[in-house]
């Protein structure tokens, strides 16, 4: 029965937000079809102007520094309930412009929509720095599905492989729930409390999902860590195909699951040609 409500609540959530969007663009007077035709086109411009850059800054950069703000371009996705339990935010680390993450048995979840072909810029580059890891948790199982700090992407899906059915329910709810368009390939970075670096294992909840271990254990906690990644090759290594459009990013400090608490720091995450 809990399920069926939720179920339920989701499909009028979608439902309403499809319509609430559709009246206030009537009311305003713009067509819909305008209102497709901006979006589109600003689309395709960004993109033109994203394929002649040589570096693509996501504005987690030293020049985007905002005191105690969540970083612009990015929202903090977290429930009411959790609000004072999880925070993201610009600080200071050792003379490090960087973004602060904090959860305290809970998912303090900052995330961006983007749209980059990572055949252009395959290479993806960020610094680091953990105050602690969880204890005592196997990261390998839903009990112990906590990171003191990972990083994930997200690629478009492919629709002709997606059932009619799924694509309903992306329309109805899927999409909105998740923040983006549903279904496609994913590659997520983390910090291990415990795996070691170069390991990688399923997503417990999501076994065709893949998490490479970047960093792991105690040896360099409290240190800054640089990385460099080729996002393109990691895709092709993991899943046999090549990779889709990236259309988002996900930066994750939870301890919702093992009710601990964790600090970090992330900064200067940006995608390059070479």
């Amino acid at each position: 029965m809990r399920r069926s409500a939720t179920y339920l609540l989701l499909v009028f959530a979608g439902t309403m937000a499809r319509a609430y969007t559709t009246i206030n663009c009537d009311r305003a007077g713009i067509p819909l079809t305008a209102v497709l035709f901006i979006l589109v086109g600003g689309t395709v411009t960004s993109t033109t102007a994203l394929a002649s850059q040589d570096v693509l800054d996501t504005g987690l950069s030293t020049e985007s520094y905002r005191q105690d703000e969540i970083p612009a371009g990015w929202k903090l996705r977290q429930s009411s309930s959790a609000s004072k339990r999880g925070k993201a935010q610009w600080s200071v680390n050792d003379d490090v412009h960087a973004v602060r993450l904090y959860s305290d048995a809970a998912l303090t979840f900052l995330e961006k929509t983007v749209n980059i072909d990572v055949k252009e810029h395959p290479i993806v580059s960020w610094k680091w720095k953990i105050e602690n890891t969880l204890q005592g948790i196997d990261e390998r199982t839903h009990a112990g599905d906590d990171h003191p700090i990972r990083i994930f992407f997200v690629f478009e899906p492919d629709d002709s492989k997606q059932s009619w059915w799924f694509r309903f329910k992306r329309f109805l709810y899927l999409d909105w729930a998740h923040g983006h368009p549903f279904g496609g390939g994913f590659t997520e970075y983390v910090w291990s409390s415990h795996l070691e670096a170069g390991e990688t294992i399923n997503d417990p909840d999501k076994p065709s999902q893949k998490l490479m271990v970047v960093e792991g254990g105690e040896r360099n906690v409290g240190q800054w860590r640089s990385y460099e990644r080729n996002l393109y090759q990691d895709f092709l290594s993991l899943y046999g195909e090549e990779p889709r459009r990236l259309i988002f990013i996900g930066i994750l400090n939870d301890t919702d699951q093992t009710g601990q608490t964790a600090t970090s720091y992330i900064a200067g995450l940006k995608f390059s040609k070479h």
